[in-house]
């Protein structure tokens, strides 16, 4: 299987849920700055980066984890299921994919400090809303991957979909 997290930017809620899904971070505690600000691509990636797939490491069953920032674009998730699903018509691809977004669980901190980070590089401001933000949502994150990792499991189709809008 390959898991592919989206969201805006794919370099704050999709990279925690990356490390939570390879138990990177511990879902048990509230994740402290440190382990946030040393998350694999948090807070690193740029607008240039959108649209890229990143990989992040195999899962505990051998499952390819990826994340991708889709930006604005409300065609590139859609074009990419498109495009997956027709190499899975083509019998290009055999694995199970699964997108699932995670932007339904940003809270207003992380969406303040990443506009304030990214955008117009103040970090003095920008890094600690984030990390504020990544705190508030850890356990919507987690339970966002538990969801996207039970769906998969669970799920016959080769190629899902996810939109989570129930972790708003």
């Amino acid at each position: 299987m390959i898991y592919i997290y989206n969201d805006f930017g794919g370099t704050h809620t999709t990279v925690l849920a990356a490390a939570y899904h390879l138990n990177k971070l511990d879902a048990s505690h509230e994740p402290t700055k440190n382990e946030i600000l040393n998350t694999h691509n948090f807070n690193k990636l740029v607008y240039k980066d959108r649209g890229k797939l990143y990989f992040h490491g195999k899962d505990e069953d051998g499952n390819k984890v990826y994340t991708m920032g889709r930006g604005r674009s409300k065609i590139l998730i859609p074009g990419v299921f498109n495009f997956i699903d027709m190499l899975i018509e083509e019998e290009v691809l055999n694995e199970k994919i699964i997108l699932s977004n995670t932007s339904p669980t940003v809270p207003f901190a992380m969406t303040c400090g990443g506009m304030l980070s990214r955008w117009l590089k103040i970090d003095f401001i920008g890094v600690p809303l984030l990390v504020i933000g990544a705190k508030q949502a850890y356990k919507d994150i987690f339970n966002l991957v538990q969801h996207t990792k039970q769906t998969a499991k669970s799920s016959s189709s080769q190629l899902i979909m996810l939109d989570n809008k129930d972790f708003k």
